[in-house]
């Protein structure tokens, strides 16, 4: 893959995309992307050892012990890095210049559940989020592919996106000040109709079909498309939720009362999205007593078999995991199938309280809102979304402050540990850390 590429993938990654970031952060990437009005390829470095797609798959294929481990292993639990701006198919198996993909994190859990040298996994986590492609699935696997013990070490922070995967771990810690949270989505519509009116050119769309090319960035985005992007994200926000529910046994009403904000620790253990406050340090030095087994008799910690000695005493049970993954199924669609109806347009309150707070089916509660009255207030709604079209706007009510990311954790960086890009995408994390 070329720098310019690669740059275009990140691209590609921002833009017209749903993500789940903070929205500090991403005020941070397109400051960075905007500087000078440009994005100079040129000025790209990939520091560290680099994998592309086609090696990620081979190495996780023929992958020998006796040679290398793209994780570092202390006292039996495999310690697999989680950092910076998490990505779909990034193609690297280790942290890349502030960057972590999702099929990175997958090779790295199949290689260590598989490792005998491996008792148990240390998910060390710092991100602001990243892309919601891929991020479901990964979620998924992870909670029902991993059997070895596990624990997620927030330092410092684990949003969006990175709240989502800590969900997957059995304990999650995080010191006094480190922040989770920020439950939702968010997307940036980049309109450049008035700069290429300025300069004096004008882009004509022609295509078959009235929505192929809407959210284009040639013209403004009409109110329409507007409710409809809006109402994908509302729809990210309820998985987001149900997740954290069925992952970490979360009250759904309470998380969506948060409306996304960032969490501090205390707040965070309050909702129970993670289980104590505690150092790093102090972590993983209990998660490795934890597996190991003492000269005092305790025997390390595993995940236990609840079906082993169910079986034994009455015979074939069911499968409690599959029944529960069909009755999550059932209820996210009997959710969406409310809150995404005709019906609910202008009726949001109500949609919202029939999907949440009653066990209607879709078709019941679609019935009842078809008979109620549209909102007084929705004709003044069209004001509000205009406004918050604008982009520039959102991202100005929040904190220039962003936290940092962590730098690469490549071993054959230069002597001081440190190397530095003139990319300003890089160069943002970079100073971040710094």
């Amino acid at each position: 893959m070329t720098q310019k590429n690669r740059i275009m993938l990140l691209l590609d990654e921002i833009f017209n995309r749903n993500l789940a970031v903070t929205p500090q952060y991403f005020s941070v990437l397109l400051g960075a992307l905007k500087k000078n009005g440009k994005i100079d390829f040129s000025l790209l470095e990939m520091n560290g050892e680099t994998l592309e797609s086609a090696q990620l798959v081979d190495m996780a294929a023929g992958f020998s012990r006796e040679t290398v481990r793209p994780y570092r292993v202390q006292n039996g639990v495999a310690i697999i890095p989680v950092h910076g701006s998490l990505t779909h198919r990034f193609g690297y198996l280790q942290p890349t210049s502030g960057m972590t993909g999702y099929d990175g994190i997958r090779a790295n859990i199949e290689m260590a559940q598989n490792d005998a040298a491996v008792k148990g996994f240390i998910y060390d986590i710092n991100s602001p989020g990243g892309s919601v492609d891929g991020l479901f699935d990964l979620t998924d696997w992870a909670k029902a592919f991993v059997t070895k013990p596990t624990r997620a070490i927030v330092d410092p922070q684990a949003c969006s996106a990175a709240q989502m995967f800590a969900s997957v771990a059995d304990t999650v810690t995080l010191s006094r000040t480190d922040r989770m949270g920020s439950i939702g989505a968010i997307m940036a519509h980049v309109d450049i109709s008035k700069m290429l009116e300025d300069g004096g050119e004008k882009i004509t769309l022609i295509t078959a079909g009235s929505r192929k090319a809407e959210g284009n960035s040639y013209e403004p985005l009409p109110d329409d498309v507007f409710d409809r992007k809006k109402a994908e994200l509302e729809e990210i926000r309820t998985m987001f939720v149900q997740t954290l529910v069925d992952n970490r046994g979360c009250d759904f009403n309470a998380l969506m009362a948060t409306e996304a904000a960032v969490l501090n620790a205390k707040q965070a253990v309050e909702l129970k999205l993670a289980d104590k406050i505690m150092s790093p340090a102090d972590s993983l030095a209990e998660f490795i007593d934890q597996i190991n087994p003492t000269n005092t008799g305790v025997i390390p910690m595993s995940k236990p078999d609840s079906n082993a000695n169910a079986q034994e005493s009455q015979g074939p049970q069911l499968d409690e995991s599959a029944i529960r993954a069909e009755a999550t199924t059932a209820e996210r669609e009997r959710i969406k199938g409310i809150i995404m109806s005709e019906q609910s347009e202008g009726r949001t309150e109500m949609a919202h309280h029939i999907a949440f707070n009653t066990s209607m089916s879709a078709s019941e509660g679609e019935a009842l809102l078809g008979v109620s009255p549209i909102s007084a207030t929705l004709e003044s709604t069209t004001e509000q979304k205009t406004a918050t079209t604008d982009f520039a706007k959102v991202m100005s009510k929040f904190d220039p402050d962003v936290p940092s990311d962590d730098n690469d954790l490549d071993t054959s960086a230069d002597a001081d540990g440190k190397q530095k890009s003139k990319n300003p995408l890089i160069a943002a994390h970079s100073q971040m850390h710094a």
